[in-house]
Order: structure tokens, then sequence, then C-alpha cells
């Protein structure tokens, strides 16, 4: 095995998380942090690791962006037609996890996925830059695409 990360280690010393200084539920911990991620300028602060499982029972992780947090649930939106949207149609347990290095933190959920109303889901999409809506009609997610040309 190549040995050129096996001494990659730095020292964590940003800050301790006392279990008296925490705020009453996770989700308003949850929300501090998220702050915390902007306020730095942490470029992508709300993109978090989705983790599905595919239909051999592996997880498949991917990059997602997080577009509400409240009390109820995370929210992200995909293709329901994609890869990840089949995943959770078929096993809606999935996890997800935050990390900001930048700030030594990182936390992770998991729970069960729900689809949002169809009126939800176009709002969206519908909220999208154009460009955006173009590429997502063009290309179907997670499918080869048979040539540049095609697309």
């Amino acid at each position: 095995m190549d040995s050129t990360f096996k001494n990659v280690r730095r020292d964590f010393a940003k800050g301790v998380l006392l279990e008296s200084e925490l705020p009453e539920t996770p989700h308003e911990l949850f929300v501090k942090w998220l702050n915390d991620a902007s306020a730095v300028a942490i470029p992508d602060h709300n993109a978090m690791s989705l983790s599905t499982i595919d239909g051999e029972g592996f997880p498949v992780s991917r990059i997602v962006l997080l577009r509400e947090a409240t009390t109820e649930g995370f929210c992200f939106y995909t293709n329901y037609r994609s890869a990840k949207g089949e995943e959770l149609r078929a096993n809606p347990k999935a996890a997800i996890q935050f990390f900001w290095p930048d700030l030594e933190r990182q936390i992770r959920i998991r729970g069960v996925v729900e689809a949002l109303t169809s009126g939800e889901s176009d709002a969206y999409f519908a909220s999208r830059p154009r460009d955006s809506q173009i590429g997502a009609w063009a290309s179907p997610q997670s499918e080869m695409v048979g040539s540049r040309g095609l697309l």
C-alpha cells in the first residue's frame, strides 16, 4: 500500500464542545454551526454528503445542497428518476453529513426521507436559473449521455 498518507494528520484545537454549553436541541446546534460556517464564508457551507443504499445493498454517497433546515427535517432536491431518487424510493433510509474543516466541525444525521409534494418540487424547479432548468431537461440525471453532440 502507498504510505503517502500514512502520517498525514493535524491537531484539532479550535474549540471544545462542552455538554454544559449545548443548546436545548440538536437542531439549535446545527443552525448555529451552519450560521458560523456562513459567517466565515466557507464556500458551499450548505453542501452535505447524502448517503443512500443501492439495489445491491451498498452505500452510495454524493454531495447535494441543503435548501432548508427545520425542526421537521432537512430539505434537498433531486430528480425523482435519478439514481438517488430511485434508491430513496426503494429504501427511504438515508444519512447526511456536513463537514466544515475550517471550523473543525462536522455533523452526521440519519433518518427516513419523505418526498415533498409535487407543488413544492415544481416551485423549487421554477426558482432555479433558466440554464439550470434547461440542463436538467436536456440531460437525464445519473444516465449516460451518448455524446456531447447529442447533449
